[in-house]
């Protein structure tokens, strides 16, 4: 008697068998982690991608594709932003143990967006595998949008890893950081259709190969074309405003104030050192970064410290700190030779820096490095002259797209980032950090002046060009020309994240084609019962 054949599932059979699809997920995030600073192996976020895309597709249930995905997400997460139980450790008082716990049930927080993808991916790939492949792109980019603008973490997208590539990075002008991610899944969801798809139907195969390869490289054509290429400066030396970026390295947290009165000393020192170097320049603007040593701005005669700065008729931007109720605002205060003001209040705090998230719903009470903050109420931007107009974000804000578009929306000319990576040591996080920056100058057409306590500061063009740097630990003033944007906005600017609701909208409407196909089939199925009857 011949044994019955067994019923298809609907899912392509699979070469690795058992934990297979674990280890694949596990080394999916490995990978990554590879791509991203301190390693910066690019090419390995396409390896990456597509072996999760194997290893969701593998999984013969839903929940097992949702865990595959979470446990990526946690992993890498985790693999990458372990640097920050170094602020943990070193000035928050807590134990190795504990901080690197607490890093690690936040990576499996901001991981469900992840499991989210591979939830979509494994849904609508299951029955009909050809059109579920064209949303992985768009599942992607709904799943960092989330993590980016729901659950306010948007460290470390994926277009970072290629964001020192300028053929692909400057695609975002389009769509954001959101457009190059889903560049990148679009390629590896299209190599790993290929190789489902090569045995039985090689058409179909190197039909998706070619769309995968389009999808990659339309939009980096255009770029590397000038369609998309910010246009170059044509104006002449006078037009520039000499920004005078000071590193002090300033000391974090010590009880030594002479420490931090010798660190204020020497960031004056350098900051009159660069206004001698830039004496031939009209206009000239000195930015002191986010410290120890900030202004406090509630002290009468504050400014009284800028006077030899403001004395020679040169703009002073400089961190300070302003009592708001019981905690305090992260501001940016802005004054002019004459001695008038303007600030911006940090809006999007630090999480576990400035603030506990969901604190007042914990057991106990965690530290954070600083008093409690409070966030800033509205985005403002600060005016300098007509044509010059600055957005300036605060530390961690640089990971905030919609931030600086509001920026440049409010014409912003010049970008710039005030931040203090001391708290995290020598580690990886100021170059990530930095990446996120080139994306801001890139979607905003603006250059971007990242000023910071003991690095990396660095000057990056409109292109997403990183033209210099003052590396970490290093006390230095650079003097930059910056020339500001011109008044045309790029086209992220002005649909904002038009691409990323698009692919919601994609992801939504597949997923309701699937539920009304379903409910068609077991209508017809009961309803052929119902007649049999």
């Amino acid at each position: 008697m011949a044994s019955a054949a067994k019923p298809k599932t609907g899912r392509p059979a699979a070469w690795w068998t058992g934990v297979s699809p674990w280890l694949s997920a596990v080394g999916s995030a490995g990978f990554l982690t590879l791509a991203f600073p301190p390693f910066g192996f690019w090419p390995l976020a396409f390896v990456a991608l597509a072996l999760l895309l194997w290893a969701v597709t593998s999984a013969e249930r839903l929940v097992t594709a949702g865990l595959l995905g979470w446990l990526f997400g946690a992993l890498f997460y985790y693999g990458s932003s372990w640097w920050a139980t170094h602020s943990l450790i070193v000035y928050g008082g807590m134990s190795t143990p504990v901080a690197h716990v607490l890093i690690g049930v936040a990576a499996v927080l901001v991981a469900i967006p992840t499991a989210l993808f591979a939830l979509g991916v494994h849904l609508t790939t299951l029955r009909e595998p050809s059109p579920g492949w064209w949303c992985i792109p768009a599942w992607w980019c709904v799943c960092e949008w989330l993590r980016g603008e729901v659950l306010a973490f948007g460290w470390n997208p994926l277009a970072n890893a290629v964001a020192l590539e300028p053929w692909l990075a400057r695609a975002a002008r389009l769509g954001g950081h959101y457009l190059v991610g889903a560049m990148v899944t679009a390629f590896a969801a299209s190599v790993v259709y290929a190789l489902r798809q090569w045995a039985h139907r090689p058409v179909h195969a190197l039909r998706g190969m070619a769309a995968g390869t389009l999808a990659l490289l339309l939009p980096s054509l255009a770029a590397l074309t000038g369609a998309l290429r910010p246009p170059e400066d044509v104006s002449d030396r006078e037009a520039a405003v000499a920004v005078i970026a000071v590193q002090p390295c300033a000391p974090m947290l010590t009880k030594v104030m002479s420490a931090y009165e010798q660190a204020e000393a020497r960031q004056m020192q350098l900051a009159l050192e660069g206004l001698r170097a830039a004496s031939d320049s009209a206009r000239r603007m000195v930015i002191f970064p986010e410290s120890q040593i900030a202004l406090d701005a509630d002290r009468p005669g504050a400014e009284q410290s800028l006077r030899p700065l403001l004395a020679q008729g040169a703009w002073v931007l400089t961190n300070a700190t302003r009592r708001v109720g019981d905690g305090f605002a992260n501001t940016a205060l802005l004054y002019a030779p004459d001695g008038s003001t303007a600030e911006y209040q940090k809006v999007h705090l630090m999480p576990f820096g400035e603030y506990v998230p969901l604190g007042r719903y914990l057991p106990v009470e965690l530290p954070t490095l600083a008093v409690e903050a409070r966030p800033g109420k509205r985005i403002v931007t600060l005016p300098v002259t007509d044509d010059l107009r600055l957005g300036v974000g605060i530390c961690f804000e640089s990971a905030f797209p919609s931030l600086h578009r509001a920026f440049r929306q409010q014409g912003a000319t010049v970008l710039v980032n005030l931040a203090n990576d001391g708290w995290f040591g020598r580690t990886p996080g100021s170059e990530q950090h930095l990446r996120h920056l080139v994306y801001r100058a890139i979607e905003t057409g603006c250059p971007v002046v990242r000023v910071t306590n003991d690095g990396i500061s660095a000057l990056i063009d409109a292109g997403g060009q990183v033209r210099d740097v003052v590396p970490q630990g290093q006390p230095d003033v650079r003097v930059w020309p910056v020339f500001p944007a011109a008044s045309g906005m790029t086209p992220y600017v002005v649909v904002g994240d038009l691409f990323a609701w698009s692919c919601l909208a994609a992801v939504v409407g597949r997923l309701l084609w699937r539920l009304w196909t379903r409910i068609r089939f077991y209508t017809e199925a009961i309803t052929d019962l119902v007649a049999g009857e």
